[in-house]
């Protein structure tokens, strides 16, 4: 209510107030593994955006509302999970500024609704992990609140502490029977140094504890140090190390487990005329994290690359992207998606796009490969009164 009511304070003295509103309409066909073989499915996905923001000096705040809404309809087969499907995405954020180089933020974010957890929507339960629910939408809630605070120690030195609570996973009881909710606090400290014009060096710490439906605890915490390079005026490298520590507890039982953690990328954009461009990436990551069902340590290691090709108003691009749970809780999880599109500008604010994806999983019940081909329009606009 605190926040809902400062930012209905900000926006009635704000001299101006702009707004952010768009529309996405996607139509797709495509197939999905099934028991006796595979089913077709056509499916329209309506999304929608609006928002509100205002700044000052001392102040900033945004709130934006984003609806969804999928339409199904079976084409072949008996596919799993028929049926329509809506969510909302809520997110309000506050900032304020309590000195010169001192910036403090809050943000509420609330998600509720039908989650699309099939390989090929590219959605994973918890960040380390390929581990999906055992059905292919699943009624979720996803609560956040965190407070922010930024310090610029010098102009190359900049300090970030966040803490807060978040609450992820099912809702209803059919739902947290097939994937769990977790409760619990979480915070991070970062420090951030620009050694020099193409050297800058990151250190965070972090924690948080989830308490799960299940009747299970764990308590993460993480040390990681990272790097950035600006080889070439037009590649930019990174690479990270750290550690992880993981404590499960609960049901009579408890585990404890240290896990390296580790990334390694690059990407290169080359502006090859005035109009033209093309940016390529490449990265590979060893992720410790939770198995969402388990609450138990897993390590995931995830490699994914991807190039795109700008010529006016045309974009054309292609990603690729493996996940492997090489140990804990689910080893031997494997997840594959590759994905083309292309898109065009029409006119002002007008986006149409089309693209193909292919997935596959060893994963019940989506275990194999399944496709997709869309087609959709893209409307956004902004302005302000």
């Amino acid at each position: 209510m605190l926040p809902a009511a400062a930012f209905c304070l900000l926006l009635a003295a704000a001299e101006t107030v702009r707004w952010l509103a768009g529309m996405e309409t996607q139509a797709r066909g495509r197939t999905e593994p099934t028991a006796d073989g595979s089913a077709g499915v056509g499916e329209l996905d309506l999304r929608g955006q609006l928002g509100l923001s205002t700044q000052g000096p001392d102040g900033a705040a945004d709130l934006t509302w984003a609806p969804t809404l999928l339409i199904r309809r079976a084409a072949l087969g008996a596919p799993a999970g028929s049926g329509n499907a809506s969510r909302q995405v809520g997110r309000l954020e506050l900032q304020t500024r309590l000195a010169p180089a001192t910036r403090l933020a809050s943000r509420m974010l609330i998600d509720w609704g039908l989650t699309d957890f099939s390989p090929l929507s590219g959605q994973v339960t918890t960040p380390g992990s390929t581990l999906l629910p055992p059905q292919r939408f699943v009624h979720t809630l996803g609560l956040e609140m965190m407070l922010d605070l930024t310090h610029a120690i010098s102009p190359r030195m900049r300090l970030s502490v966040s803490g807060g609570v978040q609450r992820s996973g099912g809702v209803g009881h059919d739902a947290v029977s097939v994937y769990p909710f977790q409760v619990g606090p979480q915070a991070t400290a970062s420090l951030a140094w620009a050694a020099d014009r193409v050297n800058s060096i990151t250190l965070t710490a972090s924690g948080s504890e989830g308490r799960f439906s299940i009747g299970r605890t764990s308590v993460l915490s993480n040390l990681e140090a990272g790097w950035t390079l600006r080889a070439m005026p037009h590649l930019l490298c990174d690479a990270s190390t750290g550690l992880t520590v993981v404590h499960s507890f609960g049901q009579g039982t408890s585990s404890s487990g240290a896990y390296g953690a580790a990334a390694l990328g690059a990407a290169w954009d080359l502006p090859v005329l005035p109009a033209r461009a093309l940016r390529t990436s490449l990265r590979f990551r060893l992720l410790p994290g939770l198995d969402p069902f388990t609450a138990l340590a897993s390590q995931t290691l995830r490699s994914e690359g991807g190039t795109e090709w700008t010529q006016g108003r045309l974009r054309l691009g292609a990603t690729a992207w493996q996940g492997h749970v090489i140990s804990g809780a689910g080893a031997g999880a494997d997840e594959v998606r590759l994905e083309a599109r292309a898109s065009w500008l029409a006119a002002r604010g007008f986006n149409l796009y089309a693209g193909m994806s292919a997935a596959w999983t060893n994963q019940l019940p989506f275990a194999g490969w399944q496709a997709q081909a869309l087609l959709g329009l893209r409307w956004a606009d902004r302005g302000s009164f």
